[in-house]
């Protein structure tokens, strides 16, 4: 896979969660996908390496409400670029036209509701936590397919008609390996709201495989799909496409060599997100996850 990238933007923000400045840039790839890529020291802390009291530490052991910290300044900064609120606002009216949706459990971490509202500074009509979780089946991605449990969303009774009728954009939050969830969630949603024309897709991690598959399907149902997610997009395994790899299409090649650092010569084995949520919502298990991937790969010594 040869994937190129271009420098679409750049800047430097303060976010309520810095006591001083972010800089940042917008990548996006030669692909036939809509695709942004941020990164900042913020994203670099969630994939690469953090600065833990001036000594360098895997992302993966970057946990807990301090990782919390810098998923919200992420969040909050992709808001704010001028490729996510022309993704958002070029053609429609958010408040009156968009639907937010994020899938629990991962992305209740990033509280991304507000932080896109205080990044983009533009309100959603209608936002829906949505419970969606892999179930077994034999067509499915490797075996695995994405179900939609239970969400509410409220809506006035006298209205319904209307704000069905109106609703034209969906953003949606939840990172992507397979791309099975987030599938299962654009199906419900463009049964239960027929006139959404585009879904505006915000992820941590994301993997290449997944945004190609979601957006085929996207294009399948005659709908727009554009995607943004954290520092680079990703590999997933061709063993389960769930466990998500740093890829060889890498944007910047410095990180390699901080890799190397932590892991030697299989940085390129590693799962770079590991137990998603539980790096944020429970450490230990984060750090349980961490210890038996290290063991497997031979590289627990290194960590003790």
């Amino acid at each position: 896979m040869n994937i190129t990238w271009k420098n679409t933007s750049s800047g430097k923000l303060q976010t309520p969660y810095n006591n001083s400045p972010t800089n940042y840039k917008v990548f996006s790839p030669n692909l036939d996908i809509n695709i942004h890529v941020l990164q900042s020291e913020e994203t670099k802390s969630l994939l690469i390496a953090y600065n833990k009291e001036g000594k360098l530490i895997p992302a993966r052991l970057h946990l807990g409400m301090a990782r919390v910290k810098d998923l919200c300044s992420a969040t909050y900064t992709i808001a704010s670029t001028k490729e996510f609120k022309k993704a958002i606002n070029h053609k429609y009216i958010p408040k009156k036209e968009s639907i937010s949706a994020m899938l629990i459990r991962e992305p209740i971490a990033q509280s991304p509701f507000v932080n896109t509202f205080l990044g983009s500074g533009f309100e959603s009509r209608l936002y829906a936590v949505l419970d969606v979780h892999h179930v077994e089946d034999k067509d499915g991605v490797k075996g695995l397919s994405g179900k939609v449990c239970t969400y509410r969303i409220d809506i006035p009774k006298e209205k319904s008609e209307e704000i069905h009728n109106d609703i034209k954009l969906g953003i949606l939050y939840d990172s992507i390996a397979g791309g099975r969830n987030l599938i299962a969630a654009i199906d419900n949603l463009k049964d239960r709201f027929k006139n959404i024309e585009k879904f505006t897709i915000l992820s941590v991690y994301a993997s290449y495989q997944g945004c190609k598959r979601i957006n085929q399907h996207c294009k399948e149902l005659g709908v727009e799909c554009e995607f943004f997610c954290m520092h680079e997009l990703l590999n997933a395994s061709p063993l389960n496409e769930y466990d998500c790899f740093y890829p060889k299409w890498n944007i910047t090649k410095e990180d390699e060599e901080l890799l190397k650092i932590f892991y030697k010569e299989k940085f390129r084995n590693i799962c770079m997100g590991g137990d998603w949520t539980a790096n944020s919502l429970g450490y230990e298990q984060a750090e349980s996850v961490f210890k038996m991937q290290m063991n497997d790969l031979g590289l627990s010594e290194l960590f003790n």
